[in-house]
């Protein structure tokens, strides 16, 4: 069956309307809309931490990471939040050199972390900005909304396994797989 194809939008230009193709909807493509949301949320906090502290947003989401569950190799922790291996590794380096995490050797070629306690002194410092960046964010909503907005994220992200998942055929594209350079 073929996908649908999303409305087209039409451009005048003068007596002609050319045609656009597809377009989205980007007040209503979910997709679109968190990614907005999560990257000026990080690039936001990213400037913060490394105003005050000299870090980032990667260093910081490690360091969450790394309270929950000391003792985390650079994989587990792109397995949990999701982010570039290379970019956990170069902040593992870069906060080791800063004395905030321990590295140790894991099976079977990894490293573990855990914070020091200036690591976690520094966490608990950023945390404080952390939760009243949330605070701030989430003002206009009641309780009530927050604990329903933090379901639906989180039924959001049970989904993401279906999600990356899909991967249509070229005739439910509507035509043929482009040939790979050999």
């Amino acid at each position: 069956m073929p996908l649908t194809r999303p409305q087209t939008a039409s451009l005048p230009v003068g007596d002609l309307t050319l045609d656009m193709g597809p377009q989205l909807d980007m007040d209503r493509y979910v997709p679109a809309f968190l990614n907005t949301i999560a990257n000026k949320l990080s690039s936001g906090a990213s400037r913060l931490y490394f105003k005050h502290f000299g870090i980032g947003v990667v260093e910081w989401r490690i360091m969450v990471h790394l309270v929950a569950e000391p003792w985390c190799t650079a994989a587990r922790i792109c397995q949990i939040i999701g982010m570039d291996k290379a970019a956990v590794s170069r902040s593992y380096a870069l906060m080791e050199d800063r004395g905030l995490i321990q590295l140790r050797p894991a099976e079977p070629r990894g490293r573990e972390a855990a914070l020091t306690v200036a690591g976690r002194d520094l966490h608990d410092r950023i945390l404080v900005m952390a939760l009243e960046r949330e605070r701030r964010l989430l003002a206009d909503l009641s309780p009530r909304e927050v604990d329903t907005l933090i379901s639906l994220l989180g039924r959001l992200l049970a989904r993401i396994p279906h999600v990356n998942a899909y991967d249509p055929s070229p005739e439910e594209l509507g035509g043929t797989a482009p040939e790979r350079p050999a």
